[in-house]
């Protein structure tokens, strides 16, 4: 045995000398050959680096435009529960509330099918507002604030003609029924170019009000500028031959027309290439006055509302010179280092693997995929801890209603199905920063943060109302449902074991007062928030 384990270790000895040497051999013939290949490793670097490039700019763009269709959404379910309070001040001031939380946007307002229009836009350090109301007579009332919206100034407009019911981002809501955004248009007040985000609130299938938030394009274009990483790159945002936003040192990115209108500019007029193949991610080559340029349009996917494309372009010589640095420095340190890495690469694998699974296993309910009540525990915790000024902490209990008779008549497999389908709904209906996990059973529980207690209420509906659809979609031959209880942290309420006792107590007067409701906690009743369903 000794002597069969003393030719094994040398055979391996053997295997490793005579990998080492390959290695060397291809080390030597890279080095060998890299003058003659420099040319095509920088391209491949431009390729990857251009397409990731592309990528993070969608990504950031769609971030960036992200809050004002999150507002839309919140603001149309609270009118269509009749959660907010319509008259002035009242609407102006929620308006305020939100456009305050939302640098990216201008403006944002609520239009009605008879004409009226409630509308709160930044102002300089301030903001203003414009009611138009359509009575016996129609009065424009425009009132003045200052950054801590305190009433400055008032005047009524005579002349004004303005009809929310022709614009754009009206029309296009009162169509659809999601949120919608228009295409690039030039704002009524500010003359200035950019895009509405609009929804519209529906009572009883009619359309009873527009929701919208108005994003000027010169924040996108501002964003432009920190997107591409090289010295001569630039990022561009287009919808056909049309030039939405583009970096901020092309100075003119509007034309004004002989009668005074304003339209964006085309590509060919900013000197955008149009050589690229419209939604394409190849990489394209542009011969121009100053060398050869690559450039990549990327689309952003259809499913985001918006019909853009992200053109981004390098210079192709920038990407040679960074190729030739790497490969020198690939020279000095390959054979001293590659080795290494590469065992330890492989030693961490090994050894990591195992711990990722245990850690994995010790934090994740082993049927639904979801954090168990260790884990919620841990991440409330630290959720708790991250609030800021006035946020709070939504806790929504939920548990399924008929259950056991599922359970009883289909078996525990079918059971198990549910469960798990309840799972990856409450994670397609949450954000990726919300608590998911399952408590036991068939209980699980959702922590949200959330800047008020009315944005609690809307989360939580949208949670319940979208995982009572996915059930009577999934399981339409069960009477299985479900029910929520909610409760909000507070100064006096800061630990999660109080508050999914609140939320507990909630969801127990949820199953016996009404199954498939949302109920309120009892402190949020006292608050006199009211659920919305």
């Amino acid at each position: 045995m000794p002597v069969k384990m003393a030719l094994l270790r040398s055979q391996r000895n053997r295997y490793v000398v005579v990998a080492l040497a390959l290695i060397l051999v291809i080390q030597l013939v890279a080095v060998t050959f890299s003058g003659f290949v420099a040319r095509q490793s920088s391209i491949a670097v431009a390729e990857d680096a251009i397409a990731r490039e592309g990528e993070t700019t969608i990504e950031s763009i769609l971030r960036h435009l992200d809050p004002a269709e999150q507002s839309v959404e919140v603001t149309s379910r609270l009118l269509a529960g009749g959660l907010v309070d319509t008259s002035n001040p009242g609407l102006e001031r929620y308006l305020y509330t939100q456009l305050s939380v939302m640098p990216q946007a201008t403006g944002t307002f609520v239009g009605y099918p008879d004409g009226s229009f409630v509308f709160v836009a930044t102002e300089g350090e301030g903001y203003r507002t414009k009611r138009i109301e359509i009575g016996d007579e129609r009065t424009v009332t425009v009132e003045h604030f200052d950054e801590a919206f305190e009433l400055t100034a008032t005047e009524t407009l005579l002349t004004d003609t303005y009809d929310p019911t022709i614009r754009p981002w009206y029309q296009l809501a009162e169509e659809a029924g999601v949120v919608v955004w228009t295409d690039p248009y030039v704002f009524f007040t500010s003359q200035q170019p950019g895009v509405t985000a609009s929804r519209a609130v529906r009572v009883g299938g009619e359309v009873v009000a527009i929701v919208g938030v108005d994003v000027e394009l010169s924040g996108l274009s501002e964003f432009l500028d920190e997107m591409v990483s090289t010295k001569t790159g630039e990022a561009f945002v287009v919808s056909g031959d049309t030039v939405v936003a583009a970096p901020t040192r092309y100075e003119e990115q509007v034309w004004v027309e002989d009668d005074g209108s304003v339209r964006l500019l085309s590509m060919s007029e900013l000197g955008v290439p149009e050589d690229a193949a419209e939604g394409d991610r190849t990489l394209t080559r542009v011969e121009g006055d100053d060398g050869t340029d690559l450039v990549l349009r990327q689309s952003i996917p259809a499913e985001q509302g918006v019909d853009w494309d992200v053109v981004v372009r390098a210079s192709e010589s920038e990407f040679t010179g960074i190729a030739a640095g790497q490969q020198r420095q690939m020279i000095e340190i390959i054979l001293g280092t590659g080795l290494f890495v590469l065992l330890a690469l492989a030693i961490l694998r090994w050894v990591s693997k195992p711990i990722d699974s245990l850690v994995h296993a010790a934090s994740t309910d082993p049927l639904t995929k979801v954090a168990n009540r260790r884990e919620i525990t841990r991440r409330v915790k630290q959720q708790l801890g991250m609030l800021e000024g006035d946020q709070r902490l939504a806790v929504l209990a939920l548990d399924l209603d008929g259950f056991k008779r599922l359970n009883d008549k289909f078996g525990h497999e079918r059971g198990d199905r549910v469960l798990v389908s309840l799972a990856e709904g409450l994670k397609e209906l949450t954000r990726d920063r919300d608590v998911v996990g399952r408590l036991g059973g068939d209980e699980f529980v959702v922590a949200m943060q959330v800047n008020d207690a009315d944005q609690g209420v809307a989360m939580a509906t949208r949670v319940l109302d979208g995982l009572r659809e996915r059930l009577e979609a999934r399981f339409p031959d069960t009477d299985v449902g479900v029910s929520g209880g909610l409760a909000l942290s507070d100064q006096d309420s800061t630990e999660f074991s109080a508050l999914i006792h609140e939320a507990d107590k909630a969801l127990i007067a949820a199953k016996v007062e009404s199954r498939g409701m949302l109920h309120l906690s009892k402190r949020l009743v006292e608050e006199g928030v009211a659920a919305a369903h």
